[in-house]
């Protein structure tokens, strides 16, 4: 695995009213013990002294990366913040502090990135909340977080508060509507509940707001699939954005074969006299265009037979032909 970061120059993370007194190195994100569900982001703030850094994750150190220079101190002082890329499971991150070419100082931290394959992280794994009074300490210097419900809703990237530091989260090409807006406060709430800056409501409570009619029309399938029943929407879609169409979590088949890996085991549908069995993928969709995936045959959602088919369809002589009409 190769370690890639970047300093990721509109987030400006940092200390505010630093002191003279030397500071010790730290990670400030992810911490020691919490599981993450995203790979986009690294706080490390140096300490007083420190001119560089060297980063070790999955086993691999990076270069030096110097933060001596007056450009890069006048924008970030002796903060870090890059874009990391973690395996699924288990990691850890050392970082060593360097002063004149001396190691002077070095952080550890062991957390679980969560995904869609991995399930459920481990006993011991604790969630991370970042909008508490203690986390949020480390930001006020530079991010504005007295803020009144409306002012989630500035319609533009320079003037909304939220994509300072979560700018990441849009970047892909499939954005939800509100998201894509700058409409924070459509679906997060100034304080509630569930704590500062979180959703209203969770999953099917808070997409049914816009979403009703088309969770409705899910529903009344005679045949339901599980997550959709629960109202488990953020099991498959990324309420913010994805690089996968329909705002998917992971592409279709990975993310179909996460919860049903026997599928992707064995033998699927049938095996012909040449010993191959129906495929899954790399070839073309004789039903739609674009390549052959799970959702070729498959409703996602629900259907009127037991396995979801496409098109109304309900037995599996009926699916076969519509694609092998011979």
């Amino acid at each position: 695995m190769k370690i890639m970061f970047r300093v990721v120059g509109l987030i400006m993370l940092m200390l505010a009213g630093i002191t003279g007194a030397a500071a010790a190195l730290e990670i400030h994100y992810p911490v020691d013990g919490i599981y993450v569900t995203r790979s986009d982001t690294l706080v490390i703030k140096a300490g007083k002294g420190v001119d560089g850094l060297v980063l070790e994750l999955g086993g691999e150190r990076s270069d030096l990366i110097d933060i001596s220079g007056q450009e890069y101190r006048a924008l970030f002082k002796d903060m870090l913040i890059l874009q990391p890329s973690y395996d699924p499971g288990p990691n850890r991150i050392r970082v060593f502090g360097y002063s004149e070419g001396e190691k002077v100082a070095e952080a550890e931290v062991n957390f679980y990135y969560r995904t869609q394959r991995t399930g459920a992280p481990p006993q011991g794994y604790r969630p991370f909340v970042m909008h508490t009074a203690e986390n949020e300490k480390v930001c006020v210097g530079c991010h504005k977080l007295s803020l009144q419900q409306a002012d989630l809703d500035f319609p533009s990237a320079q003037e909304n508060p939220c994509v300072g530091c979560h700018r990441g989260m849009l970047r892909p090409e499939w954005v939800h509507g509100p998201a894509g807006a700058f409409e924070c406060g459509s679906c997060h709430d100034l304080q509630n509940e569930q704590g500062r800056f979180r959703e209203r409501a969770v999953n099917a409570a808070l997409c049914t707001e816009c979403h009703r009619d088309i969770v409705d029309a899910f529903l009344e399938q005679e045949y339901v699939h599980g997550p959709v029943t629960v109202g488990l929407c953020n099991l498959c879609h990324d309420s913010h954005a994805s690089p996968h169409q329909g705002q998917l979590v992971d592409s279709v088949n990975d993310l179909c074969l996460g919860c049903h890996e026997g599928v992707g085991k064995g033998a699927h549908v049938v095996r012909g006299i040449d010993g191959k069995a129906h495929p899954l993928s790399g070839v073309p969709d004789p039903g739609r265009p674009g390549e052959l995936s799970c959702t070729g045959c498959h409703n996602p959602h629900g259907g009127k037979g037991r396995y979801y088919f496409q098109r109304g369809i309900r037995t599996r002589m009926e699916l076969c032909q519509s694609c092998h009409r011979k």
